[in-house]
């Protein structure tokens, strides 16, 4: 029962084969690590010894990381592509700020923290972030990298708040250029156990419109070119919107009022122009001719007494069409 080597051919053509099969899985695997890799913004750590040179053997620790193509047109100005950070299970230490960097396509510095230059600036904004997860004693810290306008956006836990709201309070506590210094020399001696969160990076779009055409999948593309469009009409109706106030003020001699006005509509909700809401903002600008700064609840019951009269004039008018 000797086996020829004809009987064991077909065997080894199956192991080879599974070998195949297993070794293009791993390539594909491999593949799209890399790509994710190459497409991802990252902060990361890499460590100095001082000699200009980086360690060959120092680690990279990652802190930071998404997909460039998972951002988003910031909502309130689609001029910035903003990219939400998730956490990696590393921990950032306030001590080790200088040696962060943002990279991208696998580690490619394109703004570190260890000095900023002339033109970058840095503030300890507190509480006041459009972060929503900001919670604790958690301080925002944004630094605005220029001249590419990168503005990295990242919290301070383990900093007392009473501490940072003095900073805060205090004028010249720190220059807006030697933030990280500050944060690294003051506020990390002070508070050793400090830690740092990153949480988002926002690019001026214009300066990776490239990036955004090359990498942005196809459906994701058109999301953003439809969401951007309607931000672009919204926009265009409050433009609109602000040059009939502006030219029924100035009229009036009331230009003074004309931003209080302006919070006043987007407060009750007019942000494009329409028949009933040009009668409600010449209503409005009457009453301030009148007396004055309008209160918002003064502009309130205006509207909503203008609404009723529309309602009731509107049954009236479905009344007379309808058959007797």
């Amino acid at each position: 029962g000797n086996m020829s080597m004809s009987d064991l051919l077909p065997l080894v053509a199956a192991a080879l084969n599974d070998e195949a099969a297993a070794d293009a899985a791993k390539e594909l695997a491999t593949a799209r690590e890399e790509r994710d890799t190459s497409h991802k913004v990252e902060v990361l750590r890499a460590i100095n010894d001082g000699d200009d040179k980086v360690y060959e053997d120092g680690e990279t620790i990652v802190y930071g990381s998404a997909l460039f193509e998972d951002g988003q047109y910031h909502s309130r100005n689609e001029d910035d592509w903003k990219i939400q950070l998730n956490k990696s299970r590393n921990i950032c230490r306030l001590e080790d700020l200088r040696d962060c960097h943002i990279c991208i396509g696998g580690g490619i510095a394109i703004a570190s923290l260890d000095e900023l230059s002339n033109e970058s600036y840095g503030w300890v904004n507190g509480d006041e972030t459009d972060h929503p997860d900001l919670d604790g004693d958690a301080c925002s810290i944004k630094i605005e990298f220029c001249p590419q306008s990168t503005i990295l956006t990242f919290f301070i836990r383990g900093w007392p708040e009473a501490e940072w709201k003095a900073v805060m309070e205090e004028e010249d506590a720190y220059a807006e250029h030697d933030i990280i210094p500050f944060l690294v020399e003051n506020v990390a001696v002070q508070y050793p156990e400090a830690i740092v969160e990153f949480k988002s990076i926002k690019f001026s779009a214009k300066k990776i419109h490239g990036a955004l055409k090359r990498l942005l999948p196809p459906k994701r593309k058109e999301q953003v070119r439809a969401d951007r469009e309607k931000r672009k009409i919204a926009r265009e109706d409050w433009q609109g919107v602000l040059q009939f106030v502006e030219s029924n003020m100035r009229e009036r001699g009331i230009f003074d009022l004309f931003h209080w006005m302006a919070i006043v509509l987007v407060m009750i909700g007019i942000k494009k122009r329409s028949e009933f809401f040009d009668k409600v903002i010449e209503a409005l600008i009457a009453r301030c001719e009148r007396s004055g700064m309008l209160t918002m609840e003064e502009a309130n019951k205006i509207m909503s007494t203008m609404e009723e009269q529309q309602c009731s004039e509107d049954l009236g008018s479905d009344d007379e069409k309808s058959p007797k």
